[in-house]
């Protein structure tokens, strides 16, 4: 049942201060909720404008989607324009990153809607571990879940001190930088670091001193544009990864 306790609750984990305490996160939009239900992520409520949704939602968990009045749904959206369907997951655990896997490191990704397009980039290609800065912006953020569409419920998402989680790994570091080995030419190994930069000022200082190699998206004759978008340069370079190493990691 719907109770102003939880329209209050929802409304305060569109702040990750509040996702953190509660160990939950928002999601809406029909398809968003599908993937989560089909993860191992747990269901905690689900409420639907929609009653036609409600048995398409059903699922092992046993949660039944609950029928609101598109009033109260406004009310609890974190977007201007509500979805028929939201629902509170819980945070899964993160899981200890593959010793043998390419994983990709973001150093202060920003962007929500940049974060939520990596995501979903990675795991078109096989990609399944993401190492972040602890100012990265946050995996669960209701921007990011959206434009995953989905993917966050497949992406693992570890937050650590990156210098020091880089030092920890032991494989090949490898930062998308401009001036850097064009990826033409870029030898893959099995295993490895991509390590992707803020969208305003790259990879950092501190973590560019660690990097073992730079690669770089070569751009056309007479181009004159600045850079390319972090999300775009992370899907180019995760696909040539991808590709090189068959699509079997």
């Amino acid at each position: 049942m719907l109770t102003r306790a939880i329209v209050k609750q929802i409304q305060q984990l569109k702040h990750k201060r509040y996702r953190d305490e509660q160990g939950l996160f928002c999601v809406e939009g029909v398809k968003s909720i599908h993937e989560g239900l089909k993860s191992e992520i747990k269901l905690k409520h689900c409420f639907v404008t929609d009653e036609s949704l409600i048995k398409s939602l059903k699922n092992a968990q046993g949660i039944i989607a609950e029928p609101i009045s598109a009033a109260d749904m406004k009310k609890m959206s974190h977007f201007s324009t509500p979805s028929a369907v939201l629902g509170i997951f819980e945070k899964p655990k993160p899981k200890p990153l593959p010793e043998n896997e390419w994983i990709i490191a973001l150093d202060d990704i920003q962007d929500p809607g940049n974060m939520g397009t990596l995501m979903r980039t990675l795991d078109w290609f096989g990609f399944k571990h993401v190492l972040c800065s602890l100012h990265t912006v946050d995996c669960y953020n209701e921007k990011v879940v959206q434009s995953s569409m989905g993917s966050f419920a497949r992406m693992n998402c570890v937050y650590d001190n990156l210098s020091v989680a880089l030092k920890r790994l032991n494989r090949p570091i490898v930062g998308a930088d401009l001036n850097g080995v064009s990826i033409e030419h870029f030898e893959v190994e099995t295993k490895g670091v991509l390590v992707l930069g803020n969208e305003g000022h790259g990879i950092s200082d501190q973590i560019a001193s660690i990097l073992t190699q730079r690669i770089t998206i070569p751009r056309a004759k007479g181009s004159e544009v600045e850079s390319l978008n972090a999300a775009v340069s992370g899907a180019l370079i995760a696909y040539t990864i991808s590709s090189r190493l068959g699509f079997l990691r």
